[in-house]
């Protein structure tokens, strides 16, 4: 093969490498020390990754490149005439490159440049990954030691105080005081609970917005009335609690979940303001609502506020013993906002107070079939058939139920199940059936239940979303009573027919 043959053959081969290659030979001073080297060849691929193009072949490199952290060693290797390629990084414009260098002849070298940008910035990913994984299982980790602190301080006093009721020759004890007591108790446990629910919902995609028209006087004069019986109850007398209800406005939104998130902030500006006001607006602009609650609390430090309204944040606060809770309220407080098409934000000064802004965009009509109003549902001589190991009938469920006007039979036994159901099956059309996951039978009695009758319909309750060819409609625990209304409402009223 002939030197031109030789050098196209050459040419092409760099040319068609994936790598940016590049042929440099050093110059020397008088001394014989390396000062400064020549571009004699680049490939298409190095012009690609490096940006540069053919113009440079014949350039003095300290023209192009910083060639101060490479010379040394590019000299190094054609000096000694070490036969092993070395590598090192050079980084240019962010991106990152992988620097392969291996002798050429006496004064030459060739370099091998492999663009890593990706894996660089994939690797800086991980490590950030990394780093918050551990900080969130060092945060729940302090958060299951915590909420079990607080889980265990109210049930350990439900429990001692209804022992001492129930003892029999206890005669001295003040029962009213007692029982006042156990219901505080609960009150703050059934709130730990739903917190810790709620988070979960949230977490798995489990949560359920309800659209619906509704005044913010009846909103704010429901509020009102809450915070007038806890402030009563906790005996504080050194906060004033003020609602704007000057304005009937209705909008369309979730009330339960808005009153639920005022309800969080609000609580939430009670616990840390020990003297002054708590103020309540709104202000209305096109088509959103920003609420507005101001207090004159202890504050927030600056470097803290951008923490506020993350998970378990409270559990590595300092002051987390004197001011009790999951530090989950403001948390999912800011996803249903999130849901709700809104954002919520807080300005604050230390120990002059806090105002938390929440804003929301607002629907402008709600579908009917979200509209639910108790005083039109009549759902007289309609009977629900439940099967649950808890006695419905004497439950929370079972009373709203019946608030309803929902003939309700029960059943905790499954082999009396299918009896009962044949008994009753000609008024029987909706079955509540609790459905443990690791209990097979249960499907096998559902099958057939549909065997019996097709057009039975079929409401599970269960502690996460369940596919089944004989479930109709799936309720996530605890059962949301809006929800269940819907579901019968769509079951038990016909829509009415348009003239």
């Amino acid at each position: 093969m002939d030197v031109n043959k030789y050098e196209i053959y050459f040419d092409n081969l760099l040319n068609n490498m994936l790598e940016g290659v590049a042929i440099h030979r050093l110059i020397f001073n008088e001394n014989n020390e390396p000062i400064d080297y020549i571009v004699l060849k680049i490939n298409k691929s190095c012009e690609k990754i490096l940006g540069y193009s053919k113009d440079i072949e014949g350039k003095l490199a300290s023209e192009i490149y910083d060639i101060v952290p490479i010379l040394k060693q590019y000299s190094n290797v054609v000096i000694n005439q070490k036969p092993d390629k070395f590598n090192f990084f050079y980084e240019k414009n962010n991106k990152h490159f992988n620097i392969s260098c291996a002798p050429w002849d006496e004064t030459g070298f060739i370099t091998i440049f492999s663009d890593i940008t990706k894996l660089i910035n994939q690797e800086k990913e991980l490590k950030k990954k990394k780093k918050e994984l551990e900080k969130s299982n060092e945060t729940k980790s302090v958060f299951l030691s915590n909420i079990s602190h607080e889980l265990k301080t109210p049930m350990t006093s439900i429990i001692g105080l209804s022992n001492m009721l129930l003892d029999d020759n206890n005669e001295k004890i003040n029962s009213y005081s007692f029982l006042k007591s156990i219901n505080s108790n609960a009150k703050y446990l059934d709130e730990l609970l739903n917190n810790i629910l709620d988070y979960s919902k949230i977490a798995n995609s489990e949560f359920d917005i309800l659209y619906e028209n509704f005044s913010l006087f009846d909103l704010f004069d429901e509020l009102d009335v809450i915070f007038q019986d806890i402030n009563h109850e906790k005996n504080i007398n050194n906060v004033k609690l003020n609602f704007i209800k000057d304005k009937d406005k209705k909008i369309i939104t979730d009330y339960l979940r808005l009153k639920q998130v005022l309800f969080n902030i609000i609580s939430n500006s009670i616990k840390f303001t020990e003297k002054g006001y708590i103020n309540i607006t709104y202000l209305l602009s096109d088509n959103f609502i920003t609420f507005r609650v101001e207090d004159t609390g202890v504050g927030i430090p600056k470097d803290k506020i951008k923490y506020i309204f993350d998970r378990f944040w409270q559990c590595d606060s300092t002051s987390r013993k004197k001011y009790k809770g999951t530090g989950l309220g403001l948390s999912i407080s800011k996803s249903i906002i999130k849901l709700l098409s809104g954002n919520i934000w807080v300005e604050s000064t230390i120990n002059k107070g806090s105002i938390f802004y929440i804003k929301i965009s607002l629907e402008e009509e709600v579908e009917e079939k979200n509209k639910i109003r108790k005083t039109q549902l009549n759902f007289s001589g309609k009977t629900i058939l439940i099967l649950d190991d808890i006695p419905t009938e004497y439950s929370v469920l079972g009373i709203f139920l019946k608030s309803l006007n929902i003939d309700i039979l029960t059943t905790y036994k499954e082999n009396e199940f299918i009896t009962k159901y044949k008994e009753k099956k000609d008024k029987i059309d909706v079955i509540l059936i609790d459905i443990n996951l690791h209990n097979e039978n249960i499907f096998e009695l559902l099958k057939k239940i549909k065997a019996i009758n097709s057009n039975c319909k079929i409401i599970s309750k269960s502690t996460k979303k369940l596919k089944n060819e004989h479930v109709d409609y799936n309720l996530i625990k605890p059962i949301n009573k809006n929800k269940l209304t819907l579901i019968l409402k769509e079951i038990w009223q016909k829509p009415k027919e348009q003239d």
